[in-house]
């Protein structure tokens, strides 16, 4: 009852005429000017363009581990260190 109500408020609210199909199926206005994408050569436009810094602090080292098979078959596991 409570879910009905609320519904009926807000078909009021929005508009009878939103809800009917005559206005879903009316063709959409055509526009005589092609859409072309405008080149960003505004100067306030490039000043919002966020580029990346990249700020690195000393060595960055992880640790990888290389797997392998050894004598019999059995897995050797090696763990080497990298630096960048």
């Amino acid at each position: 009852m409570k879910k009905l109500v609320l519904g009926v408020a807000a078909a009021t609210l929005l508009g009878l005429g939103a809800l009917t199909p005559a206005v879903a199926a009316a063709p959409a206005p055509t526009q005589t000017a092609p859409l072309t994408a405008a080149p960003l050569t505004d100067v306030s436009a490039q000043r919002y363009v966020v580029r990346k810094r990249v700020v690195r602090r000393g060595p960055h080292c992880t640790v990888r581990k290389v797997v392998t098979r050894g004598a019999y078959g059995r897995r050797v596991v090696r763990t080497t260190r990298v630096c960048r």
